[in-house]
């Protein structure tokens, strides 16, 4: 008994650590420094001082890695498209500088966090790249360049500007509105930022401080860029959001202006912000998770409640069904009428039993939703009892086997109440469907099954409480009648 309690002590604590790792510096290759945060793998180079790379490693469950630097070609193996100029290459006038190697330092003074730091400087012209990458930062991370050169137009390429049909959106943002052309100087306040948007991934710089412009051009190659421009000195901070098209997310960057949810996806924003709320009030997402379960089931209550009474007084009408059935069964039209008689006098709806539970449906859904649409910061937050990642799927599978051992429960309680014994290949259904349902979704995170375990076994209480209620209102009804 010590040693099992031993065991969920240690599970426990397991489950409530956290990543505990701060950004992994390596180098992969000569000249090119790889930061790689619990997100993103960041990819520096020394010659020109460009990022080369800023792929989404993190994966789940139907996310694949994408990466997000424009002008990488292809899925499965990505690789740079011909003659494309990389994020923050320097040109003077139209030109491209070529200083060579840059000078790459990095730095991890805080726990989690890094610097990265790109410098060049010959004579009068200096340059100077700085990105601060946390270990657990949503796709974002804060930059700084400065570049000097003294009576020359200087321009920061933040791109490729791809082309074609399915090519993702240049857009611009200017006084909190996005557009998809530069405006003119006068006909706003503030520029914001750039970048590029698509249905799956963002590029973006958002602009907070600085004395720059955007440019559109073309380089030495013919390839389209996007960029910033100033003239003799150039300087811009801001914050670099190189990831997945979240609505959440990037809101949490300040970058809703690029986000356009339609109904269900604001909806599923909300539900989204009150289950971030419930983790930061739990500080655990497996407890959230639970919390939000225990909430959804409160709030449906009422209609779980009227479907099981429903569903109660039908199997006690069920023998009259079958008597009706069996004296009307050569004539549909008496048999119809006389159905709905004895509804009537018995007091039941039909349909009482399916109306609550296709309510229930959208809540459910959202629910599924937001535990999807919250794989990032579920990866990143601490673990839940064994599981180490909600967001992944439970390596012992020990969730999907209490689930299924739940369902089986669940339909044995059900058929043990019921007023005749089903068929066979009813009975057959009941038992072999939770099994088939964990073999079909043996992938899904561990959060889900987490979901589906609390949610069944908070049904099967619900359902325990509704028989023993029913019970109680039927000896009261049979005493009524005995006392008079």
């Amino acid at each position: 008994m010590r040693g099992l309690l031993s065991v969920l002590l240690f599970s426990l604590l397991l489950g409530f650590s956290s990543l505990g790792e701060g950004v992994k510096l390596t180098r992969p290759e000569e000249g090119v420094l790889q930061a790689e945060t619990g997100l993103v793998r960041y990819e520096f180079r020394e010659l020109g001082g460009i990022l080369r790379s800023a792929h989404v490693h993190f994966t789940g469950y139907q996310l694949p890695p994408v990466e997000t630097v424009p002008g990488w070609e292809g899925t499965t193996k990505p690789s740079l498209a011909l003659g494309v100029s990389l994020p923050f290459e320097v040109w003077l006038g139209d030109a491209l500088v070529d200083p060579g190697r840059y000078e790459v330092r990095a730095d991890q003074a805080k726990t989690g966090e890094a610097r990265v730091q790109l410098s060049w400087a010959e004579g009068p012209q200096a340059v100077q790249k700085t990105f601060a990458l946390d270990a657990k930062a949503l796709y974002t991370a804060p930059v700084e360049i400065r570049v000097r050169a003294p009576g020359q137009r200087v321009r920061l390429v933040l791109g490729h500007r791809p082309t074609g049909k399915d090519a993702p959106e240049l857009v611009f943002v200017y006084d909190g509105k996005k557009g998809a052309a530069p405006l003119v100087p006068g006909a706003y306040t503030a520029f914001q930022g750039l970048g590029l948007v698509s249905k799956d991934r963002v590029y973006f710089l958002k602009v907070e401080g600085g004395n720059v412009l955007p440019f559109l051009g073309v380089n030495a190659n013919g390839q389209p860029v996007f960029g910033l421009e100033a003239m003799g000195e150039l300087s811009v901070s801001g914050l670099l959001y190189t990831g997945r098209n979240r609505a959440v997310l990037l809101e949490k960057a300040g970058l809703q202006v690029l986000s356009s949810p339609g109904v269900f996806g604001r909806f599923l924003v909300w539900v989204m912000v009150f289950f971030e709320w419930l983790y930061r009030f739990t500080g655990n997402y497996g407890w959230a998770i639970i919390l939000f379960t225990l909430a959804t089931r409160v709030a449906v209550y009422p209609l779980t409640r009227n479907q099981h009474r429903a569903m109660a007084k039908m199997q006690r009408i069920a023998p009259k069904l079958k008597k009706l059935q069996e004296r009307y069964k050569d004539d549909p039209e008496t048999l119809r009428q006389q159905m709905m008689e004895l509804y009537k006098q018995e007091r039941v709806n039909p349909l009482g039993g399916c109306l609550p539970l296709l309510l229930q449906l959208p809540i459910l859904i959202l629910l599924w939703q937001a535990i999807l649409y919250s794989a990032e910061q579920i990866h990143l937050s601490p673990g839940f009892l064994w599981v180490r990642d909600l967001s992944q799927p439970d390596p012992y599978y020990a969730l999907i086997a209490l689930a299924t051992g739940a369902q089986w429960l669940q339909q044995w309680l059900t058929q043990r109440r019921l007023p005749e014994t089903p068929s066979g290949g009813t009975q057959l259904m009941g038992w072999i469907f939770p099994l088939v349902m964990a073999l079909l979704f043996l992938s899904f995170p561990a959060g889900l099954w987490l979901y589906w375990l609390v949610s069944t076994v908070l049904q099967i209480g619900q359902q325990l409480f509704f028989d023993w209620e029913l019970a109680r209102e039927g000896r009261a009804a049979a005493g009524d009648g005995t006392s008079a």
